[in-house]
């Protein structure tokens, strides 16, 4: 890790101006970084155990509606956040996405009765929707800056401490939990980590959208549907298809590691942490291969993500979760920068914010049929293994379509990648 932090700085010259970039970051980038990171501390304090602690307060058939209610928020809040982005700025946007975040937290932590958790839920999931639209659309617009170089790389990169933070958080979450607190406590420790976050975005993040771009984002249509262009939505169609897929199974992996490993929710939480710190550690060296080719990263990343879901359906004990905690690291890499690159591989700076809202509210409206379908399967088999068995195969197939239109897609070689 330590030579990670101390890899020296790079120059690049783009339109008669220097942009330093450390560890494959501009300075603005880092500082978004830092908040994202505070950011992600109020989502992963306590959404890690989210579908544990749900079992504690519904049913299986309610906890699917509960999901099915965050996707639908997210469904509205990706389009509507990249729509804001890219007519009033970044910074704006993403002050404004922790108002109901932390609200919806709040609430959910005081009051956890039905059925009110999934309105409290949506509304919080309605505000990080926003966070994860703005985490996208500032990276897409320096990548510009830098003519395109290292894409993979800068996606990846800016969620360095977010993946740090959500390492540690499960472990303090963990200990937390061995005190005696009450999992929804862990959700009240989120709302102030959002409010934090707010003040955080006012103080340090920068606007990277040029005023033109934003007045030409309000002189266009709200929904650029042609501009976005066939790469676009050949690419974004095949992933819905995986995104589906992969769906089924992953709202209740929590579920499938302490009802039928039976690992116990403290254990579980540390094998997380040594998920994302593992991340945290191969992001870097991971995003720079991923960059030589973006297409077969991104296959690469989604056939490993399908094998460890198999892995897992079969599976069983502490040491296995452990390792399968570590290797999940490799796929996610690849997957993250890969998938970013290609989603604005051909659009334009006024419309970036709202290609990463459309394809993120496409990729999410997948989970409004399959959480509850696979909740069903869950239910109607009696066991987590036969859904994530089926996943698997499913998933499997599902890389096909994937792959495919990959082939048909030319993107540019990053010979300095």
């Amino acid at each position: 890790m330590n030579e990670v932090i101390e890899s020296s700085s790079e120059e690049f010259d783009n339109a008669d101006q220097k942009i330093r970039t450390r560890l494959g970051l501009t300075p603005i980038l880092w500082r978004l970084a830092i908040v994202i990171g505070i950011a992600q501390f109020s989502w992963s304090i306590w959404g890690w155990q989210f579908g544990i602690f749900l079992e504690t307060i519904v049913n299986q058939q309610q906890m699917g509606l509960t999901f099915s209610a965050g996707t639908f928020s997210s469904l509205l809040g990706f389009p509507l956040s990249g729509i804001i982005a890219d007519r009033i700025g970044r910074k704006k946007t993403m002050v404004v996405s922790f108002i109901p975040m932390s609200l919806g937290l709040i609430l959910l932590a005081v009051f956890p009765l039905w059925p009110f958790v999934p309105l409290f839920y949506g509304l919080a999931t309605f505000g990080w929707s926003f966070v994860i639209i703005i985490a996208r659309s500032v990276p897409a617009d320096q990548i510009a800056l830098l003519d395109g170089r290292d894409p993979a790389r800068q996606f990846t990169m800016v969620l360095l401490p977010a993946f740090l933070v959500d390492g540690i958080s499960p472990i303090i979450a963990s200990i937390l939990l061995l005190q005696g607190l009450q999992e929804r406590y862990l959700v009240l420790l989120g709302a102030f980590g959002a409010l934090f976050a707010a003040g955080a975005t006012c103080k340090f993040v920068q606007e990277t959208l040029s005023s033109t771009a934003q007045k030409k984002a309000k002189e266009g249509p709200i929904i650029p549907i042609r501009a976005l262009g066939k790469n676009y939505w050949a690419f974004t169609i095949s992933m819905m298809c995986f995104y589906f897929a992969s769906g089924l199974a992953m709202p209740y992996y929590g579920n499938l590691i302490t009802l039928e490993w039976n690992i116990s929710t403290v254990i579980y939480g540390f094998t997380w942490s040594a998920f994302s710190l593992t991340t945290v550690l191969l992001m870097y060296t991971l995003s720079g291969v991923a960059d030589r080719n973006i297409k077969l990263g991104l296959v690469a990343g989604l056939v490993l993500h399908v094998v460890l879901l198999g892995i897992s359906s079969i599976g069983n004990g502490v040491e296995l979760l452990i390792i399968l905690n570590i290797i999940w690291a490799f796929p996610l890499v690849f997957w993250l920068g890969c998938e970013r690159a290609l989603t604005v591989l051909d659009v334009k700076e006024e419309i970036k914010g709202r290609a990463m809202g459309f394809f993120s509210v496409l990729m999410s409206s997948t989970g409004i049929l399959a959480a509850p379908l696979g909740s069903y399967i869950w239910y109607s088999s009696g066991s987590l293994r036969h859904l994530f068995g089926f996943t698997f195969i499913f998933a499997l197939m599902m890389t096909i379509p994937v792959g495919f239109n990959l082939m048909l897609t030319d993107v540019p070689k990053n010979d300095d990648g």
